[in-house]
């Protein structure tokens, strides 16, 4: 998969999540309080998107530079030190999500073997946990893009922000 492709599959699946779960939102409170009949199902299907959201939407965040950190140390002791400071904090990043998404793949198959199903929408449960692996997984993936960025010289660390 071309990294083009990759981009715009985590953007629109993150953003397409995000809208189905406003819109679910949306149509159940309608349902509850204008028409007073609920839905079963809407607050676990807006619950099982917004995960599936949060999980790609790391891995987008990761790809575009949006994640929070701190950067006194970068600061402080210029680029140099930023450098290898910011290498250092991706490494422990992708072995952390690495671990995550090796753990993930292990809860969806034992998920898989036991057949448990959402109460609601009676959907395999391992396709809500497939969101852990999949999204830490790309993260990582990304992380690793950004290390070889920094190692090629394309990403500096002249200016204070870091890039």
């Amino acid at each position: 998969m071309s990294k083009n492709l990759l981009d715009k599959v985590e953007g629109i699946v993150s953003s397409a999540c995000l809208g189905g779960m406003a819109l679910i939102i949306a149509v159940q409170v309608f349902q509850r309080y204008v028409l007073q009949s609920s839905l079963d199902w809407s607050e676990e299907l807006a619950r099982y998107l917004f995960i599936w959201s949060v999980y790609v939407g790391c891995s987008y965040a990761t790809q575009k530079d949006r994640h929070l950190e701190v950067t006194i140390l970068r600061t402080l002791f210029g680029p140099t030190f930023a450098k290898y400071v910011t290498l250092a904090a991706y490494v422990c990043t992708i072995g952390f999500c690495v671990c995550t998404a090796v753990w993930g793949f292990q809860m969806v198959d034992f998920l898989a073997g036991t057949g448990q199903k959402t109460p609601a929408l009676e959907v395999q449960m391992y396709w809500v946990f497939l969101s852990v692996p999949v999204g830490m997984g790309l993260m990582a993936l990304r992380t690793a893009q950004r290390v070889l960025s920094i190692l090629r010289g394309e990403i500096t660390f002249d200016s204070p922000s870091g890039n």
